[in-house]
């Protein structure tokens, strides 16, 4: 490929090819059939009949309704002034990491979260599932009260029914158990301890879902400490990932993508960035941003790190005489690592110790240790023993358990054997679930007694040793009870959650933190306001020890598997399956995929072509005798032709709610699961070893059932076109993503731009006119990683709806904001670009010219506004869009769950039918910026608006600001040398600009990849 070439770049394997039938798909992009009543019923009927999973969800409702009760404050508090918003810190709940937030409450309920930007680990960002979570807090499907075994009951009664079965364990001396997974609250293990200190024969025993027992383990090997490092990508210049989806759901990704950024922005003053190589099996999304990717068997992981730790032994002059294998591509990531010893790093994400010992091997002969990898505050995330939960499950087998206690956790779904563990465990004198939803393994409980939303009650964590955060509740608690409550009634101290935060707080944390000035008081003051503090920790040292490490080097040996190997993974939505609640989660395109409402199994095109499949054909997934699971198929470029992938997370029964509820005769399939769910869940196919699951398994046959299953794959809609006189000039290839690599963006800013320039005639006023402010966007491609935190954000923000698994499949989904995934270069090796697309509110803007009432006009500060009383729903100006990023409200979404419906943002109209709706560049965050700035007398500064999107961006991708003041950053961005707008050259003048994608690469790689 000539370095003034466009790349080729396709979205899916269908507009690779091309063809009469993608070009008849294409040219049908508007879908105008109805929706007509089916066997539910009408829309409405359907809607209601799923609760909460669309009408709180759909929430983002969308027809105009009255105000029926308003409910003032008997005793307005001081500080608040209706209508306003206000912020406080707390600490996200969502998953392990402990990201530190910001909530947005209104008139005393939160409706917005957003990132910290000064806690040291999110800096800011906030993941897609940190966002959505808070629809979780309006669930009205949550469980209001406590259950004794089925039957709804009050929390005296439940209480005393766990007070009778404790005093009776006390009394014979019964096995009494605490299943949790790894809790990083100090304030909750405390009270965990408490409960079972009085008891001769209490045990806390952990478990995790995603566990990294193999890294904690090879620690305790090498460094005589079992501990998972804190991983510091920020001071990183070389990065070795063997497969680590560190950027999508490994650990912290929001941290992890924080620090990988910034270091991934080359300047034209500074033209540096880090180097990224990726070892993996399936295309993942860390792989998707890699600088090189380098497919490789699950089996041979292990041997592809003992290769690599047999040249840097050689480079360090520290050679155990392990053999060497002619592989260049190895030669060269070892050498890159090499020169940045100390400021390199190699991650595993692999549950293998062998390969664990070795990937500590390595970061030892780098000289990592102290620098990008932390043992002195290392991680406290996965910290679970699967020998515990191992021994834990012979106990219930044998039944010698008085009382077990669950806690966030739910091994019936989770495990190969789970209905049989639901057997048993119904068995046992008495299951305590302290679950927030009834799921599987709640539902085998005998007393339910439901946890609050992190939202709702008092709490703490400690994600990293040492770096304490707080939570605090929002709001009234709307559903069940605390479980800090519920532990200390058990344990027989009756308290609030609020005083055993507070108590914890100042027995254990303050007098680490303790300043000589500062009383408890201000002290806690202070905690709340900033979210988070940092505390003195003792550490001893550890001395590395290469013995065991070296004996891995020898015994690894490149094996391959017989037939496919099963690859199960977390999708970056629904992680471990505990958010398959969420229609938010559940209707995000992953970002790879780009699939919704659905789990799939991944083939990759040659493995496919082979067997005679394509998307959407229905495979039966086998693995040993009666262990079976039917999947639709998804073809996946970039994947290992040895390997199906799976995600997580589906089939299970909090997805119930969405399922088996859409009209047949539209062609919606149920799940082929007999249980009614979303999806499928592929625990019978894994394979457990003692307490832990394997996420690979070799052997796995797959037998075509001859069904079809219609996937709501969003690869192919919005497609951008390119104009009939530019195609031919330009041999088909768009240049909507423009990229280069860093050799050449050294040698030349510009290099990589292959846009056209508007032509010169012109039928508009030459010169628009902004005297004020004038509003732009900027967004760096080679920072955005795809993670969707923005699409979430932007659903949250302006009230977009859930529209189901079938209006997706009709092109109809609602996202103001979308990503757009192009692949380029071979099948099997493909080069991934995300691109966000967003309204770029064009000052030449095409929907402006065609619409007939007036209901899209520009604005005097650049935007083009959507006047939604004025719309009559012509749809001209979605037809008349190049971008395709307009949305047609084709119904009135259900809006009877009163709870779902708190989570509006009150400063955004909720839209009804036949109304076009689009992105607004956040006007209404515009408009409480400037009124703020009026109060204070000052002039809005750069900095003070921020878009939804932008706040959430882990990555900082994203930047808005005024143009017309120079030493904004925004200004400052347009000038670079990357800067290009897509589809300039039809002159519509976007206010988005795009930095073009840098990848570190030599240009004679680039040419030999995709000449």
């Amino acid at each position: 490929m000539r370095a003034d070439e466009p790349k080729r770049y396709w979205k899916s394997l269908a507009e690779r090819e091309g063809g009469a039938a993608y070009s008849e798909r294409a040219a049908a992009e508007f879908d105008e059939t109805p929706f007509a009543a089916g066997p539910l019923g009408s829309r409405r009927s359907f809607l209601q009949a799923a609760g909460f999973s669309f009408a709180g969800a759909l929430l983002a409702g969308c027809r105009r309704a009255p105000v029926e009760k308003a409910a003032p404050w008997l005793e307005q508090p001081e500080e608040i002034i209706a209508g306003r918003s206000y912020y406080y810190t707390s600490t996200c709940g969502a998953c392990p990491a402990g990201c530190g937030l910001l909530v947005k409450t209104r008139d005393g309920r939160p409706i917005k979260l957003e990132g910290n930007p000064d806690h040291p680990l999110s800096r800011g960002g906030l993941c897609a599932v940190g966002q959505a979570s808070i629809l979780g807090l309006y669930d009205s499907l949550r469980p209001k009260q406590p259950l004794l075994r089925g039957r709804a009951v009050s929390w005296q009664e439940a209480d005393r029914e766990v007070l009778k079965a404790l005093a009776e364990a006390r009394r014979s001396g019964g096995a009494v158990r605490y299943l949790s997974g790894t809790l990083t609250s100090p304030s909750r293990l405390r009270m965990i301890r408490q409960l079972l200190s009085g008891l001769p024969d209490g045990r806390h025993v952990t478990y995790d879902t995603l566990p990294a027992a193999a890294v904690l383990d090879a620690h305790e090997r090498t460094h005589g400490v079992r501990a998972l490092p804190h991983y510091r990508f920020d001071r990183a210049n070389v990065v070795a990932s063997f497969d680590a989806d560190f950027l999508g759901t490994w650990l912290s990704p929001v941290e992890f993508t924080a620090g990988y950024s910034q270091l991934r922005k080359p300047l034209e003053q500074s033209p540096q960035m880090s180097y990224h190589v990726q070892f993996e099996a399936r295309l993942s999304l860390t792989g998707s941003k890699a600088d090189r990717r380098i497919r490789i068997a699950p089996e041979e992981l292990p041997w592809y790190l003992a290769q690599l730790c047999a040249r840097l032994e050689v480079k360090a002059q520290r050679s155990s005489g392990a053999r060497l294998e002619s592989l260049p591509i190895l030669d060269d990531v070892a050498e890159r690592l090499w020169q940045a010893r100390g400021r390199s790093l190699v991650v595993c994400g692999a549950e293998h110790l062998d390969a664990q010992l070795l990937a500590n091997y390595a970061n030892e002969l780098l000289g990592n240790y102290g620098t990008t990898l932390d043992l002195r505050r290392p991680s406290l995330q996965r910290q679970a023993r699967p020998g515990d939960f191992a021994e834990l499950l012979d106990e219930i087998a044998t039944g010698r358990i008085a009382v077990l206690f669950l806690d966030g956790v739910n091994p019936v779904y989770d495990l190969p054997d789970g209905e049989q563990l639901a057997r048993r465990l119904r068995k046992l004198p008495l299951v305590v679930s302290l679950a927030e939803r009834l799921d599987e393994s709640a539902e085998a409980a005998a007393v339910v007694c439901p946890d609050q939303h992190y939202l709702e009650c008092w709490g703490d964590a400690e994600p990293v040793r040492g770096l304490f955060g707080v939570q605090q509740p929002l709001i009234p608690p709307l559903r069940g009870r605390a479980a800090l409550e519920s532990l200390a009634i058990w344990a027989g101290a009756p308290k609030s959650a609020a005083d055993i935060v507070r108590e914890t707080w100042e027995r254990e944390i303050f007098p680490r933190c303790k300043a000589k000035e500062e009383s408890f008081e201000r002290f806690w003051e202070r905690v709340l306001h900033e979210g988070w503090v940092e505390a003195e920790i003792e550490h001893p040292g550890s001395a590395f020890n290469p013995a065991p490490a070296q004996a891995a080097l020898h015994r690894v040996t490149k094996t391959a598997a017989a037939g496919l190997t099963l690859v199960a993974y977390p999708k970056i939505a629904l992680l471990d399956g505990r958010h398959a609640y969420n229609p938010w989660l559940q209707e995000l395109p992953d970002p790879i995929t780009k699939a919704t409402w659905d789990n799939y199994a991944c083939l990759a095109p040659a493995t496919a072509r082979k067997l005679g499949l394509t998307d959407g054909d229905v495979v039966r997934l086998e693995a040993g005798p009666e262990r079976a699971v039917e999947l639709p198929v998804l073809v996946q470029p970039g994947q290992h032709d040895n390997v199906v992938a799976v995600a997580l997370g589906y089939g299970g029964h909090l997805t119930r709610r969405f399922a088996n509820l859409g009209p047949r005769w539209l062609g919606w399939r149920p799940s082929v699961n007999a249980g009614g769910c979303v999806g499928e869940n592929i625990a019978p196919l894994l394979e457990r070893d003692g307490g832990s699951l394997r996420w690979t398994r070799s052997g796995v046959r797959l037998v075509p059932t001859g069904k079809r299953h219609a996937l709501a794959v969003t690869q192919d809609h919005h497609t951008l076109t390119v104009p009939p006189r530019l195609a031919a000039a330009d041999r088909g290839r768009r240049p909507i993503i423009e990229e280069t690599t860093l050799e050449a963006f050294r040698k030349d800013p510009r290099a990589g731009a292959q846009g056209h320039p508007p032509p010169a005639e012109d039928l508009w006023p030459r010169d628009h006119t902004f005297p004020g402010h004038r509003w732009m966007m900027v967004v760096d491609l080679t920072a955005c990683t795809g993670c969707s935190a923005c699409v979430i954000a932007c659903q949250v923000e302006n009230n977009v709806p859930a529209v189901g698994k079938d209006e997706v499949r009709r092109k109809r989904e609602m996202h103001w904001i979308r990503i757009d995934r192009y692949y380029s270069g071979p099948l099997g090796d493909v080069d991934v670009a995300f691109q966000p697309m967003m309204c770029q509110h064009c000052e030449h803007a095409p929907c402006e010219t065609v619409c007939p009432v007036l209901a899209t006009v520009h604005s005097s500060e650049g935007l083009n506004q959507q006047i939604y009383n004025r719309c009559i729903g012509t749809r001209y100006c979605e037809n008349n869009c190049p971008y395709k990023v307009r949305r047609f409200n084709w119904f009135d979404y259900a809006r009877d769950d009163r709870l779902a419906n708190m989570v509006l943002n009150p400063d955004v109209t909720v839209r009804s039918r036949g109304v076009m709706e689009k992105c607004t560049f956040c006007v209404q965050r515009i408009q409480e910026a400037r009124l703020e700035a009026r109060r204070r007398g000052e002039p809005l500064r750069d900095g003070e608006v921020q878009t939804a999107c932008q706040q959430s961006c882990p990555a900082q991708a994203i930047v808005f600001g005024d143009a017309n003041d120079p030493a904004s950053k925004v200004s400052q961005l347009l000038k670079s040398g990357r800067a290009y707008r897509v589809l300039e050259e039809i002159n519509v003048r976007p206010s988005v600009t795009y930095l073009r994608l840098v990848r570190n690469r030599r240009e004679a790689e680039e040419e030999e990849r995709h000449g």
